[in-house]
């Protein structure tokens, strides 16, 4: 009995001293503020209380039979032993729900009733000294088993059940490393249980249990991987984690975004580039509202918090105090000075649909006037929505090529037309190119947009219908960004001379809206161009994109006046002026004149006045899909 007994001791030792490492570790980390924490520090406490009580009990077995006066410590480290190792199962239970997200998503009388067989079992275990229900010692002082053990182990039983439940009905919201660390953590728990159940000499249950803690604090209470170390909150990795989470669990989660607009104003003041002195001061102040395991800061300028639980209802509050606070001086490295931040308020599913549009929201800039608050988010959602589409366009080849007829004014006759690209999608509608070419150059896949306009206008030309219908050339838009990129000539050279194509049937139209450094580069691709046989026009003259170094330096055939210029000319004598003069100054460089936005009669008058040589406009035709144009163009030679 008392090799066996020293045996246990040194299982039970071995428990203690693995749940104690354990233990300080998880306090020297400071992970212990989240609720998940304090259950597993919980089972903590109540594998070290065991191993302390069992050990007492081997200790004092073998000396029973000589010093009887011990025999009331056993009893009391018996029973104490069975008072605290009930909570261990219905502990676990609750720690589960916690990392699975489940516990903050149930009402407290839904928690309540939840504990009611841990209740139970633990009064039940009160009692024991009075009604020796699940333990005794004979009259030899043996040890037995009552039918009250038999019921621990049952509702433990239960409570391991429900876990297991728990566990694979949340699998999904977990990750993998979680779900193993978990699954490892039941099934090494389980078998200790099991051994000791059947095999009252094998005191594994202890042993097992702490070296499954252990093996939990490695894989699901370490969060080092999550947790920024300079603010100590949560960082991009852990944001995307309890998004996933809140989205599979079909959970509301409302956000609070904190956009940091004017954060280079740091570097400027402070003469540093270390934005962490900002980050760590703002979200010293978000910990004043919410606690830390609330609060991510998934990139430089850009805090979220995620209002779950209590303070789900405070939503509004909570925002109205960030906004009052960044109206107010920070103090930052012995500099003061106000910081911008715009506070946006969303809710998971109802506006952020993916993990992706919660990181969308958080990395999008922010253009002045757009409005505050839920004008943003729709303003973010809807660019989200439009990069989107932009991307399948682009992956399936959806766009689509709208033709705009141009008019010969000597004659009045069909000379040509400009391919527009249009999108639409089923989801969305109509986007206007307005609205979303800005976001395609913005994203970098213009290129692969002007790509698919040469392609398919080259296949227009190439089927011989606009040359049978008199159409002289069809003008397709470039980027200047796609122009300068090197190789860009054999680029456009390779495309067109795939389809074996008169080069005087296509030309190209450009914004012409570099800096004066680059002129010399576009010079130098336009002229190579152009000795191919290509014709090329300058775009949206009048606007803010054009100047006139651009008209002298770069060699345009064609130059095209912003319909902005033509009717402010229909307003005003000055707006006359500046066309007339404006039509003359080109026409002397040796460029041809074509007018945008030609809408009436009187206009169209105005212009033959003027000298102009083309026309285009929704006087004529607004921009058509081809097989209308294919219309268009032969009642027009009719």
């Amino acid at each position: 009995m008392i090799i066996r007994n020293q045996l246990h001791i040194v299982f039970y030792g071995a428990a203690l001293a693995i749940s104690v490492t354990v233990l300080l570790f998880t306090i020297l980390q400071k992970r212990t503020d989240r609720p998940q924490n304090k259950w597993f520090m919980a089972m903590l406490v109540i594998v070290i209380m065991n191993s302390m009580s069992a050990t007492g009990c081997a200790i004092i077995e073998p000396q029973l039979a000589e010093r009887l006066d011990l025999f009331k410590l056993l009893l009391n480290f018996q029973n104490s032993y069975f008072f605290v190792h009930t909570a261990l199962a219905p502990s676990l239970f609750n720690y589960v729900q916690s990392v699975t997200g489940k516990a903050r998503r149930k009402s407290t009388i839904r928690k309540i009733i939840d504990n009611i067989p841990f209740i139970l079992i633990e009064i039940f275990a009160v009692l024991n000294p009075l009604y020796n229900n699940i333990f005794y010692y004979d009259s030899n002082l043996v040890f037995h088993r009552a039918w009250g053990e038999y019921l621990l182990y049952a509702i433990a039983g239960m409570y391991f059940a429900f876990s297991i439940g728990e566990l694979l009905f949340s699998w999904r919201a977990i990750t993998f490393r979680r779900r193993i660390a978990l699954t490892y953590f039941f099934m090494l728990a389980l078998a200790g249980i099991l051994a000791q159940l059947f095999f009252i000499d094998i005191k594994a249950e202890l042993f097992a249990e702490a070296l499954a803690m252990m093996g939990a604090m490695l894989a699901v209470e370490s969060e080092d991987d999550r947790v920024d170390p300079d603010t100590n909150i949560y960082n991009r990795r852990a944001m995307q984690m309890d998004v996933q989470n809140a989205l599979v669990m079909r959970e509301k989660l409302p956000l609070i975004y904190v956009k940091i607009l004017n954060a280079h104003i740091i570097e400027r003041i402070t003469r540093s580039a270390n934005d962490d002195v900002m980050a760590v001061a703002c979200a010293d102040y978000l910990k004043t509202l919410v606690p830390r395991y609330h609060i991510y800061h998934p990139n430089t300028e850009t805090f979220v918090l995620m209002c779950n639980g209590i303070y789900a209802s405070q939503i509004s509050q909570i925002s109205n105090q960030i906004k009052e606070r960044f109206e107010s001086e920070w103090f930052i490295s012995g500099a003061s000075f106000y910081l911008d931040a715009a506070v946006i308020e969303a809710v998971v599913p109802d506006d952020i649909g993916t993990d992706d549009d919660a990181f969308y929201v958080a990395d999008s800039i922010i253009p002045e006037g757009v409005g505050k608050n839920k004008a943003e988010l729709a303003w973010i959602m809807r660019r989200a929505e439009i990069e989107r589409t932009i991307r399948n366009c682009v992956l399936n080849n959806s766009f689509e090529v709208y033709y705009q007829p141009t008019f010969d004014l000597k004659n009045f006759k069909l000379y040509g037309a400009e391919a527009l690209v249009r999108m639409t999608d089923k989801s969305i509608g109509y986007v206007s190119p307005e609205e979303f070419i800005p976001i395609t150059e913005q994203i970098g896949l213009v290129d692969e947009i002007d790509d698919f306009v040469i392609h398919e206008v080259c296949k227009f030309i190439q089927s011989g219908v606009p040359q049978f219908r008199g159409i002289k050339s069809i003008n397709v838009n470039l980027s200047v960004i796609q122009c300068m990129r090197p190789g860009f000539f054999e680029h456009i050279m390779s495309i067109v001379d795939s389809y074996n194509l008169d080069h005087s049937m296509l030309n190209f139209e450009i914004t012409e809206s570099v800096g004066a450094e680059d002129y010399a580069t576009l010079s130098e691709v336009i002229h190579k161009i152009k000795q191919e046989g290509f014709s090329f026009y300058m775009d949206d003259y009048g606007t803010g994109y054009s100047n006139m170094d651009g008209i002298f330096s770069l060699e345009f055939d064609v130059i095209k006046i912003d319909k902005s210029i033509l009717w402010n000319a229909e307003k005003e004598s000055r707006g006359r002026v500046i066309l007339k003069n404006s039509i003359n100054m080109i026409h002397d460089l040796g460029c041809k004149v074509l007018v945008e936005g030609v809408e009436t009669e009187e206009q169209v008058a105005m212009l033959n006045d003027y000298g102009v040589d083309f026309l285009q406009g929704y006087y004529f035709s607004q921009p058509i899909p081809k097989d209308r144009f294919v219309e268009f163009i032969g009642a027009e030679k009719s």
